[in-house]
């Protein structure tokens, strides 16, 4: 079952990492072999305005992060979707909602 969940951060500022742990009948889902990618669009078929970095921290815990980065794209309100394809081929979207990069003052 995906979850929802919505970030804020300014832009240019650096994104605090955020874990993640996909369980599956209170079972972890194995994570070995998978791909898992982020994207953030205006909206849904618009082109891509940034795929942030994400690593699988540890693939039998079904644990995967967004990586601490800096995000330096406009200020918008942009939709996202993390979506895990796994070794088998079978497809998931986990976890999805809003993420907005406001504007900053000091430069």
């Amino acid at each position: 079952m995906a979850s929802t969940l919505n970030f804020i951060t300014k832009r240019g500022d650096t994104f605090k990492q955020v874990d993640f742990q996909i369980n599956i009948d209170s079972l972890p889902l194995d994570l070995t072999g998978a791909e898992i990618k982020m994207q953030l669009r205006k909206e849904a078929g618009a082109p891509i305005a940034f795929e942030p970095s994400l690593t699988i921290l540890n693939a039998l815990e079904g644990r995967f992060c967004i990586d601490e980065q800096i995000i330096e794209i406009q200020s918008c309100i942009y939709k996202y979707d993390i979506q895990l394809t796994q070794l088998s081929g079978e497809v998931n979207t986990w976890v999805y909602g809003i993420f907005t990069i406001t504007d900053d003052i000091t430069r």
